[in-house]
């Protein structure tokens, strides 16, 4: 899998550009499609350098997560972390504290959920 690339326009003076990055685990890669979320994240001098970095990490296996997301903020950059599956978390019994957790990485914590979300065309 490549990145994707796309426009969104967030308001009448505001469009940015989007990189949907292939998913991983670790800023250590170990395929082709890790490497090349590698290459976008720690390259900050290239033209695909983000102003921010939106990661989706899954609620109900939040450990497997963690050390990514901390490897993310350690880069400087703005960082938001976006949980899905907040819905299986709560049926295997875990109950995520995104105040608390958002205090202790030091970047905002939302809960999401990617089947409510409607596209729009304009």
């Amino acid at each position: 899998m490549d990145k994707k690339t796309g426009t969104a326009k967030i308001s009448e003076q505001l469009t940015g550009n989007i990189i949907d990055l292939p998913g991983t685990y670790s800023l250590y890669p170990k395929s082709a499609d890790e490497f090349v979320t590698y290459d976008v994240l720690i390259d900050m001098k290239s033209e695909d350098a983000p102003d921010i970095i939106l990661i989706i990490a899954d609620a109900s296996n939040l450990k497997r997560n963690l050390l990514f997301c901390s490897q993310i903020i350690d880069l400087k950059k703005p960082v938001i972390i976006g949980l899905t599956m907040m819905d299986i978390a709560r049926k295997k019994g875990v109950e995520i504290d995104l105040m608390g957790l958002e205090r202790e990485l030091g970047v905002p914590v939302v809960a999401i959920n990617p089947r409510k979300i409607k596209a729009f065309q304009s």
